[in-house]
């Protein structure tokens, strides 16, 4: 019996199906070891006589050899050995001047076996690894990144506030256990006190935690704040107000909505931060 390194390895589990089924034959007969497996009594006859005549070896799988006519080989060989085309190139070539449809692992299968050489094609220039670019400002503060993270602490859900500056790649961290505007400002606060540097702008998403107390923290910090652009977002509407026209006071306007219950620094708003259209994130305090 053969050892079993010598079987290889892309028959060697079939070759192992094929033992287990004659050892459960020889166990139990072959009717029921056709029955058990779902095999024909002749199919597991002749593994036990292959078996028997070559041992493991004998259980190999046969599976029959296809090759095109001898004219189609000669076709093949000829398109390699005097043009140097590969499989694909040759399968349109017979397909389209000699209307013989050959698959193109046939051909590249049919070119290992007579020992041709390997197609002449220009190598595939090899792409550069890509380098991607380290979004960074020139001077430090100039844009500082804010964003908020919910993490879990002992089992317990938190909110943690990053910020990182994109000229020297300071970072802070500071948690908080709710998520609000309140925190939000608390954050600024720490933020100023920590960082070595004077803040100028400042980047957050469209959050409800930085609404207008953390735009006004901002503004009375003198910190320009730029909110990243939404993927949907229609044209021609402000980015903070949808009502350019409101009044200072509050005053109901024509479509009939009433802004007074939102509150003093909602009113002063209004009639302080301008708006441009168009450009979300985009204002400026008068």
């Amino acid at each position: 019996m053969p050892e079993p390194q010598q079987i290889s390895r892309k028959h060697r589990w079939k070759v192992q199906g094929r033992v287990a089924v004659l050892e459960y034959a020889s166990a139990h007969g072959l009717k029921p070891a056709a029955e058990r497996f779902g095999l024909d009594r002749k199919t597991v006859r002749k593994w036990r006589d292959r078996a028997k005549a070559a041992g493991e070896a004998g259980l190999v799988p046969r599976y029959p050899k296809r090759r095109p006519p001898d004219a189609t080989v000669r076709l093949i060989e000829e398109a390699r050995r005097e043009l140097g085309w590969g499989a694909c190139r040759i399968r349109l070539w017979l397909l389209r001047v000699h209307q013989i449809k050959v698959a193109a692992k046939t051909i590249a299968r049919i070119c290992v076996d007579l020992g041709l050489p390997r197609a002449q094609g220009a190598e595939a220039p090899r792409r550069a690894p890509r380098q991607l670019k380290l979004f960074e400002k020139a001077t430090p503060g100039e844009s500082v990144q804010v964003d908020v993270k919910v993490v879990t602490v002992n089992g317990t859900k938190a909110y943690q506030y990053r910020a990182c500056d994109d000229c020297t790649r300071y970072r802070v961290l500071r948690l908080f256990p709710r998520l609000n505007t309140r925190t939000s400002v608390d954050f600024l606060a720490e933020l100023r006190r920590v960082l070595p540097f004077s803040i100028q702008r400042v980047q957050t998403d469209h959050g409800t935690e930085f609404s207008f107390d953390f735009a006004g923290c901002c503004e009375s910090s003198r910190i320009t704040r730029f909110q990243e652009h939404k993927k949907a977002r229609p044209k021609g509407r402000a980015s903070l107000i949808n009502v350019p026209s409101l009044t200072p006071d509050g005053e109901r306007p024509a479509d009939g909505n009433s802004y007074a219950s939102r509150g003093p620094f909602a009113r002063y708003c209004v009639g302080n931060i301008k708006c441009s259209y168009g450009v979300p994130g985009n204002m400026t305090y008068g």
